[in-house]
C-alpha cells in the first residue's frame, strides 16, 4: 500500500486531534496517551436529562437517539419498568433475524452430528451480537450478558461447543430477570455447565471437586465467605450422579441432564454446618437452596452487580443496602435493579465505569445505526474484530468470566485497537457492516453542526467545550464532507465514548 503525502498529513492531523481529545479531561474522566487509565473525578450532581442518559448507558448496549427520545417522552421510570418486562416489548425484527441460524433450534445430539463442528459456536456468537445490536429489549440483553458471564462457560471446551447454545437459551435467558434461586438451579442442571466443570464425569468413589468449588466460590457465596475444603468435598460428594447423557458413553444421544443413582456417593453430608440427609438427587437440590439463601450469597451477588452497574469499587454501605433488598426479595432481580437505579450511589456514578470491549463494540454498532448482513464468512470476520478488541462472547477460558474493571481493559494497545475499529466502522471497511454517515449528518450545515449532530448521535449529549473545540477545529480544516468519517471515528475513539 502506497501512502501519499496528502494521506500522511491527513492521518497526522487525525492523530493529533485524537491525542488532543485523549489529553483533554471530560467532566468525569481524564485520559492521556502516556497514562491511558480513565480516572474518575468526584461525582457531579446530574440534571434530569443527564441522569436519563447515564441510566440508559448503563442498562443498554448503547442508547440510540430513538431510545433516548422514548425515555424522555414516557419518563425514565416508566421506560425502565417497561424494560423490566421484556415480554411486553415487541421485538419481531430481532426474532426474525434468528431464523437464519439453523443450529439454535437443534438438539445437542443434532449439533453433535454436524459435519461443521464449529457451526453451533459461530451461530450462537453471531446471534448474540445481533440481539445485543438490534433488540428493543436492551435491559434484558444486558442482564443476559451479566448472568452469562457470571455463570461463565468456555464454549471451546469439548462438548460445550454443542451444549452452550441450550445453556444460553434454556438456562440464562428464561431466568435473567427472575429469582436468583431459579437461575442457580437452571445453571446447575445445565449440561454445558456440568461438562465444562467436569461434573458430568464425577463419580461416587472419586468425586471431582471442580464444580463444587466454583459453585461456592464463583456462583454463590464467594471465596471470603468462610467455607472450607471440607465443605467443597461434601458438596462434591452430594452432586455425584448429576451428569449428562452421553458424557461417558458417546453411543447414546448426547446432551440431556439426568441423575444417575449408580454413580452417586451415598450417605449424609455436612455443608456449612448443615446436615444434608442422604437422599440422592435431593441432596444437591437442598445444597443449591442453602447457597441461594445464604447471607454471603446476598453480599457476593450484590457486590458483583454493583461493580457491573455502579463502579469498580462500590462502597460497603452500598453493597450492604443492596444485599438487604436481595435477601428481602428472595433474590428477585427486578426488585434488586429497581433499588439499584434509585440509589444515590448509582445516580452519582456517571463516568465511573469503563466499557468492556464487547460493550464498546456493540454500542458503536448501535449508535452509528450500522446495518449488519451476516453470512458465515461475514460472521467470522466480525468475530475477528471482536477478538482483536479482546472479548468474543463465551470465549473466556477460566470459570470466573471476563473481568469487569477498568484497569484490565484500558491499556494503550487496547485503546488504539478501539480507535482503529471506530475508523474502520465509519469508513465502511468492515465486511458485512454498513454505516450511512450522510444520513446521520443530513441536517448539518457547518463544521459545528457536524460535531454536535454526531456527538448527540453517539453520546446522547454534546461534547464538553474543550473537546468540542478540538473537533470543530479539525472539521474546519479542509473539505467538511471529506472530514465527516474522521470526525465520527474520532468521537468513537475518544475517552467520552469509552465510558458506560
Amino acid at each position: 500500500m502506497t501512502i501519499t503525502r496528502r494521506d500522511f498529513l491527513k492521518m497526522s492531523g487525525m492523530f493529533a486531534a485524537w491525542t488532543a481529545l485523549a489529553s483533554c479531561a471530560p467532566s468525569e474522566l481524564a485520559l492521556t496517551p502516556t497514562a491511558p487509565a480513565l480516572t474518575a473525578l468526584p461525582p457531579l450532581p446530574l440534571d434530569d436529562e443527564s441522569l436519563l442518559v447515564h441510566t440508559l448507558r448503563r442498562f443498554t448496549f448503547g442508547p440510540t437517539p430513538a431510545m433516548i427520545e422514548k425515555a424522555k417522552r414516557i419518563g425514565l421510570s416508566a421506560f425502565i419498568e417497561e424494560q423490566l418486562f421484556p415480554e411486553s416489548i415487541p421485538d419481531d425484527a430481532t426474532d426474525k433475524m434468528m431464523d437464519q441460524f439453523t443450529t439454535l433450534d437443534m438438539t445437542p445430539a443434532e449439533r453433535f452430528k454436524l459435519e461443521k463442528k464449529g457451526l453451533p459456536v459461530q451461530e450462537l456468537i453471531s446471534a448474540t451480537i445481533l440481539r445485543q445490536r438490534h433488540s428493543e429489549r436492551q435491559l434484558f440483553e444486558t442482564m443476559v450478558d451479566f448472568w452469562g458471564n457470571h455463570f461463565s462457560i468456555y464454549i471451546a471446551k469439548g462438548g460445550c461447543k454443542v451444549l452452550k447454545t441450550d445453556d444460553d437459551l434454556k438456562a440464562i435467558r428464561p431466568n435473567a430477570l427472575g429469582k436468583f434461586r431459579d437461575l442457580l438451579h437452571a445453571s446447575a442442571h445445565s449440561p454445558a455447565m456440568l461438562v465444562y466443570l467436569d461434573q458430568a464425569t464425577s463419580v461416587g468413589d472419586a468425586p471431582n471437586e471442580n464444580y463444587g468449588r466454583e459453585l461456592m466460590e464463583l456462583h454463590t457465596i464467594g471465596v471470603d465467605s468462610g467455607y472450607t475444603h471440607h465443605d467443597v468435598e461434601e458438596v462434591s460428594r452430594a452432586l455425584t450422579g448429576w451428569t449428562v447423557v452421553g458424557a461417558r458413553d458417546r453411543k447414546k444421544d448426547f446432551g440431556a441432564y439426568y441423575f444417575n443413582p449408580d454413580i452417586h456417593n451415598q450417605g449424609d453430608k455436612h455443608v456449612l454446618g448443615i446436615m444434608i440427609p442422604s437422599g440422592g438427587e435431593d441432596e444437591g437440590m437442598m445444597i443449591l437452596d442453602l447457597l441461594a439463601s445464604h447471607p454471603s450469597a446476598a453480599q457476593f451477588i450484590s457486590h458483583k452487580l454493583a461493580v457491573r452497574f455502579i463502579s469498580d469499587s462500590p462502597s460497603p454501605e452500598v453493597v450492604d443496602s443492596l444485599a438487604q433488598v436481595f435477601t428481602q426479595s428472595d433474590g428477585d432481580t427486578r426488585q434488586f435493579l429497581r433499588a439499584l437505579i434509585q440509589s444515590d450511589a448509582f445516580k452519582s456514578s456517571a463516568g465511573q465505569k469503563f466499557k468492556k470491549p464487547l460493550d464498546f463494540f456493540i454500542s458503536a454498532l448501535r449508535v452509528t445505526d450500522a446495518s449488519i448482513k451476516l453470512n458465515q464468512r461475514n460472521g467470522r470476520m466480525l468475530q475477528k474484530h471482536l477478538e482483536l478488541l479482546g472479548q468474543v462472547p463465551f470465549t473466556w477460558s477460566p470459570p470466573n468470566g471476563f473481568p469487569d474493571y477498568e484497569e484490565y481493559w484500558s491499556t494503550t494497545s487496547g485503546l488504539l485497537d478501539r480507535w482503529n475499529f471506530g475508523m474502520l466502522l465509519v469508513t465502511n471497511q468492515i465486511r458485512g457492516v454498513e454505516v450511512d454517515l450522510n444520513q446521520l449528518t443530513k441536517d448539518a450545515a457547518s463544521a459545528q453542526d457536524v460535531v454536535d449532530v454526531l456527538s448527540l448521535q453517539f453520546l446522547g449529549q454534546l461534547l464538553p467545550d474543550n473537546a468540542r473545540s478540538i473537533l470543530v477545529d479539525f472539521a474546519s480544516s479542509g473539505n467538511l464532507d471529506a472530514n465527516i468519517p474522521s470526525i465520527a471515528g474520532l468521537i468513537l475513539g475518544s475517552p467520552h465514548f469509552q465510558k458506560r
